[in-house]
């Protein structure tokens, strides 16, 4: 088996990067390299160069550049060992990565064999009460060749002699999950049932689920976990949805298979399903890799809508703008988009609610209930309390006349909730949003640092930070007006009497100038808060010197002072 090194070097002299790229971009010669639209960034003059001396490729536009294996993995979305095994078998170089795969690989045959199998018995006369099925829900011959679908006969063990009659071992056939064993015999899981094959995201089938036609027993079953198949790790039609995904810019997230296909008929080519099992923080990050929003639309019954609760959480901590669809009441997507035209759907899709307001309706009929009082506005805050404060800021007016509370306790809710100080992936303040804007009360447009708002929530929610800090010390730390202004105010009057003056005089700006410094303060650990904020105001104060004395360097007009002061800096930042 050849080293990951050799195999680059293989691949990259078996394969030509102008024939790959060439496949997603419209290329013209450019004296010794190629160009054309960049497939990453919008534009309408070339600034996409493919270079095959080198094999690389750069965007003079977006500044996006490598070879071969970067491309393939940012159009693909897949990850090294992916675009390695995908481009391995489109240079016809076999390769496994582990001796525990090549056991695997083979099983990956035995459900391309099972998949054909099932796709020849549906258009057999076998398969006549599928036929009837799918006429009945208007699948044709298209969408067989299209989602692979196919038919497992009633018979208990047609597709395990099927296997064994072309060489597969027994023990293969257990390993996929397509056969059981029962008293030294084997019998298929699959028996009479309309077949869906899934697919990984590099296209290779790995597993099945299946729809019962008639008679008795589970209306929908699905392969087991194998070597090749894992539920928490793969999304029903993904490799069909991802360049949709990444060409229309968002996700639609459905429970069923059938809500999946139907969506996909009807024009919504980005809709994957979660293969019948409760979205996991591994799907949903599956998702991220394509686009930044994901509309969910489960089932209107209480279990769909439940777990769409429980979804749209997992998919915002991966990162995703979330919006929930809904739909009828007792109509699924299937239904739906089979009884109205896909316009409608659209509408839908245009109408979806955000993460907080969806949780806020859903918990809505609850508040009116004494005894599901508490238990609905515990899971709404329990829910908020894993979001930015920003974020929640936005709903503020909504959510305190649905609840019935002033802001001020809305807040303090909040803070208090024990889950209220999310985790984050890196604990460095540096990588969160330095701006943002707000109107102030006059109606303008106001810029706000979010550090120094951070460092004005410091100092309004804990008074060990107001004794630590001394007045002209805000003049050196803060630059803007409003920080400057809010921040003397609590050192003067302190955060008990300003709540007061703020309600009373409707400060919105003030209160929302708060509220952002506390969702950035929510980010970082309670014990490093003060004394991380303060380093990262100096170090930000002290950049911006540096560059403003810089300029002025350039240009020949600093001072012998500044001079001095950049060589201090620059030693800083070095």
């Amino acid at each position: 088996m050849p080293s990951n090194n050799d195999l680059v070097n293989q691949i990259q002299n078996s394969l030509d990067i102008v024939e790959i790229i060439g496949e997603k971009v419209r290329l013209i010669r450019s004296g010794n390299s190629y160009k054309g639209l960049c497939p990453f960034h919008s534009e309408k003059t070339p600034s996409f160069h493919v270079f095959p001396d080198t094999q690389s490729y750069y965007c003079f536009g977006c500044h996006k550049g490598g070879n071969i294996f970067s491309f393939v993995m940012r159009t693909e979305g897949l990850e090294f060992r992916e675009a390695l095994e995908f481009l391995a078998k489109r240079a016809g170089i076999n390769y496994s990565f582990s001796k525990k795969d090549k056991g695997a690989k083979s099983l990956y045959d035995v459900a391309e064999m099972a998949a054909e199998f099932f796709k020849n018995n549906l258009k057999s006369p076998q398969g006549t009460a599928a036929q009837a099925y799918m006429k009945r829900r208007n699948l044709n011959e298209h969408d067989i060749e299209n989602f692979m679908l196919g038919y497992s006969p009633v018979s208990w063990d047609a597709l395990s002699v099927y296997l064994k009659k072309s060489g597969v071992p027994e023990k293969q056939i257990l390993n996929s999950g397509l056969a059981i064993e029962n008293k030294n015999h084997i019998y298929d899981r699959f028996r009479g049932r309309l077949i869906f094959p899934v697919k990984d995201i590099t296209g290779r089938v790995i597993a099945f689920g299946g729809r019962l036609i008639d008679g008795e027993g589970a209306k929908y079953i699905n392969s087991p976990e194998c070597e090749i198949f894992s539920k928490k790790n793969n999304l029903y039609l993904l490799y069909e949805a991802r360049n949709a995904m990444r060409k229309k810019a968002r996700s639609i997230l459905v429970e069923g298979y059938m809500d999946a296909v139907r969506l996909h008929k009807c024009g919504f080519t980005e809709a994957v399903a979660s293969l019948g099992t409760s979205l996991t923080s591994e799907q949903a990050n599956l998702l991220a890799r394509f686009s930044d929003t994901c509309y969910i639309c489960y089932d209107t019954d209480k279990a769909g809508q439940e777990a769409a609760l429980r979804g749209m959480y997992i998919l915002r901590e991966a990162g995703l703008d979330v919006r929930v669809v809904s739909l009828p009441e007792g109509k699924d997507p299937d239904e739906f988009l089979s009884a109205n035209p896909p316009e409608k759907f659209e509408d839908a899709l245009k109408n979806a609610q955000p993460l907080v307001l969806k949780h806020l309706d859903f918990v809505k009929n609850m508040l009116d209930n004494p005894a599901k009082y508490n238990v609905g506005v515990k899971s709404f805050f329990d829910g908020l309390s894993k979001l930015d404060a920003r974020e929640i800021n936005i709903y503020q007016n909504k959510i305190c006349e649905t609840l019935m509370i002033d802001p001020l306790v809305l807040k303090n809710k909040l803070i208090h909730n024990k889950n209220f100080v999310a985790p984050v992936k890196n604990d460095t303040a540096k990588n969160f949003l330095h701006k943002t804007t707000l109107l102030n009360n006059d109606g303008e447009r106001v810029e706000v640092d979010e550090l120094e708002a951070g460092f004005c929530a410091l100092l309004w929610n804990d008074p060990y930070c107001l004794k630590k800090i001394k007045p002209e010390e805000i003049y050196t730390l803060l630059k803007s007006k409003s920080a400057r202004e809010i921040a003397f105010a609590i050192l003067n009057e302190g955060a008990d009497v300003l709540k007061t003056r703020w309600l009373e005089f409707n400060d919105e700006f003030s209160r929302n100038f708060i509220a952002i410094g506390e969702g950035y303060c929510s980010r970082i650990k309670e014990s490093e808060r003060w004394d991380k904020i303060c380093k990262l105001l100096k170090e930000t104060n002290e950049q911006n010197t540096f560059k403003n004395i810089y300029a002025k360097l350039i240009k020949g007009e600093a001072t012998n002072n500044e001079l001095n002061a950049v060589l201090t800096l620059n030693n800083y930042f070095s």
